[in-house]
């Protein structure tokens, strides 16, 4: 039994076509995601009813009622659209969780769907002529275009900070090719060596484009229901076993009281408090990696090796990589597969879990820790086979 008032389980996953630029409408991708995702489950969509789902503004995906209405759903128990601060894409799954743990609803279809057209992420705006208010202090840092700045300015303090090299960002670049190699959705399977990744475009110094995700038009979905009904279902039940939130203090990109962990230490410490397993039991990880930033924060603050530890934890690559002791984001990320902005991540866990990633499989892979985002907005979750 878990801490949850009702044992929850993730029963269903789904993809739309990912590409550099499908063509597609949001809706087209977005039904494409969560049919896959119901029929994947065994289910049909008058059985749901709860939809969550994240998104950052008009044009990026479709609301949860308008998807309510697409699928012909006659009425929903529970519904969410969350905006801006949630932690990604997996913010939709957490909100889902409780949900059917407090008994709201009982089958709550969770997506996210993002397009390169609707502008917020992998395409140039034109920015304001002039810098009002606290605009006057933030723009400068990057923090009205995003946070290529401050993700350039945070890998520069770790090595200076922490040490190690910035070899160690090239080896999360490196692994998720690896895995993308074996997985037919990812967008870039080409392999990567270390001199590429070192000569990469700089986009601000000293991050890399290879430091970054690559934005795609797709959607991915999920569905989360009790255990008692996740048994009757197709698939091997994957339980969630724990998950938390984190801030950190004085929440803010640029000006939180820790730079570097943003809120991914304390949302750690809180998740393992409350999970049935412990950091030295994860048979795979699947770690945000929207920048290689955030992923490395995510392997230290989730304890898998020391704060601080992760240059000689890493090695050569070898440990996260198909047959090391370790893997790490086994589709390839959103390095490699493409930008989903997030619950890509809990998609491949629960495939994990069930044994159904084919080349990619993690053999005997029964605990799985997913976490999203960085700074002020961290989530994570821990899955465990049943």
């Amino acid at each position: 039994m878990s801490g949850l008032t009702r044992d929850v389980a993730v029963v269903g996953i789904g993809y739309s076509p990912i590409g550099r630029d499908t063509g597609l409408d949001p809706r087209a991708l977005t039904l494409a995601a969560c049919h896959a995702a119901i029929a994947d489950a065994g289910l049909t969509a008058t059985d749901v009813d709860g939809i969550v789902e994240y998104q950052f503004g008009q044009g990026d995906a479709p609301s949860a009622t308008a998807t309510q209405r697409m699928l012909g759903i006659p009425d929903l128990h529970m519904y969410n659209d969350l905006m801006g601060t949630a932690p990604s894409g997996l913010g939709g799954a957490m909100d889902a969780a409780m949900a059917v743990a407090s008994g709201v609803c009982e089958t709550v279809l969770v997506y996210r769907c993002i397009t390169r057209r609707a502008g917020h992420t992998g395409a140039l705006r034109p920015a304001a002529t002039e810098a009002p208010g606290p605009a006057q202090f933030h723009l400068p840092y990057g923090y009205g275009g995003g946070i290529i700045l401050a993700m350039a300015m945070r890998k520069q303090r770790r090595v200076a900070e922490l040490g190690g090299s910035y070899e160690d960002y090239g080896q999360i670049a490196l692994n998720a090719r690896r895995w993308a190699a074996r997985n037919e959705r990812a967008v870039l399977r080409q392999p990567l060596t270390m001199d590429d990744y070192l000569a990469a475009r700089p986009v601000a110094d000293p991050l890399l484009v290879l430091d970054c995700d690559y934005p795609v038009d797709g959607a991915c979905a999920v569905i989360v229901t009790t255990r008692e009904r996740a048994a009757d279902l197709p698939h091997r039940p994957v339980l969630v076993d724990a998950l938390a939130y984190g801030t950190g203090a004085e929440p803010d990109w640029l000006y939180g009281a820790d730079f570097l962990f943003g809120g991914t230490r304390p949302c750690a410490q809180r998740l393992w408090s409350r999970a049935s397993v412990g950091p030295g039991d994860v048979d795979v990880a699947q770690l945000y990696d929207g920048f290689t930033h955030i992923t490395i924060s995510w392997i230290e603050a989730l304890g898998l090796c020391g704060i601080g530890e992760f240059h000689d934890w890493v090695g050569d690559g070898t440990r996260i990589g198909p047959g090391g002791d370790q893997p790490l984001n086994t589709h390839g990320g959103q390095l490699a597969e493409g930008r989903l902005h997030g619950l890509a991540f809990l998609a491949e866990a629960v495939a994990q879990l069930r044994g159904d990633c084919g080349d990619r499989q993690v053999p005997a892979a029964d605990v799985a820790v997913v976490a999203n985002a960085h700074g002020p907005q961290s989530g994570a979750m821990v899955l465990i086979g049943a």
